[in-house]
């Protein structure tokens, strides 16, 4: 539960700057003591800030339609996977029903329609409490806790061996690093950097880099 006497923090990922200038001024309206502390237009991004101590939340919204490095399901997935007390709150602009039962699966507290205020601060509320809410009859979130806890002991597969080189590529673009800036660290061509991660993609069965950085971060590790 979280402390109900100081101001709660809530950071946004959504892709549209439009859309998140408009929850940065209408969350705190919408939510009694609230403050928006930081926003992202970037998956990969969010997943960094909410494991670094100095910028965790105690609530991130996160938009599901993303159009970046990887989906807002995969964002919560490997957020959940490393965090076990933030609530994880997704939201969407389109039909509940169509989110709802893979977001409670990758780790999410709760969803609500981007425009419902008032279920947006019922939401909150809930989350601040340490519950969960669901908009879907049948579907059922759970605790940050919990969902944390299963996801850390489901069954793991046991995927290909990626090259010392793969790997790094890999935990690099998982931290919000572009090709080009790889490329640099490494003194080598954009191209390259490129090809091993395509590589890497095909040798975890992913269908996309996204799914092969969620597959990386998530598991194949160790």
């Amino acid at each position: 539960m979280l402390d109900e006497f100081r101001p709660l923090r809530i950071a946004i990922l959504d892709n549209d700057p439009l859309v998140l200038k408009l929850l940065v001024q209408l969350i705190p309206r919408w939510v009694a003591g609230s403050e928006v502390i930081w926003v992202t237009q970037s998956g990969l991004d969010a997943a960094r800030r909410c494991t670094d101590p100095d910028l965790t939340p105690d609530v991130l919204m996160m938009d599901l339609s993303l159009n970046d490095e990887t989906s807002g399901l995969e964002v919560c997935r490997l957020i959940r996977a490393d965090i076990a007390e933030m609530p994880l709150l997704g939201m969407t602009s389109f039909r509940l029903a169509c989110y709802a039962a893979k977001l409670a699966d990758a780790g999410a507290q709760g969803l609500v329609a981007k425009s419902d205020s008032s279920m947006i601060s019922l939401a909150i509320s809930r989350l601040r409490k340490g519950g969960t809410f669901s908009p879907v009859d049948g579907v059922r979130f759970d605790t940050a806790a919990a969902a944390h806890d299963r996801l850390i002991h489901a069954p793991k597969s046991n995927p290909p061996r990626l090259s010392i080189q793969e790997s790094r590529i890999l935990d690099l673009l998982s931290q919000g690093m572009r090709y080009a800036q790889i490329a640099s660290e490494f003194g080598t061509a954009e191209s390259s950097v490129r090809t091993q991660a395509h590589r890497a993609v095909k040798k975890l069965n992913a269908n996309t880099l996204s799914q092969a950085i969620a597959i990386w971060v998530t598991g194949a590790r160790q």
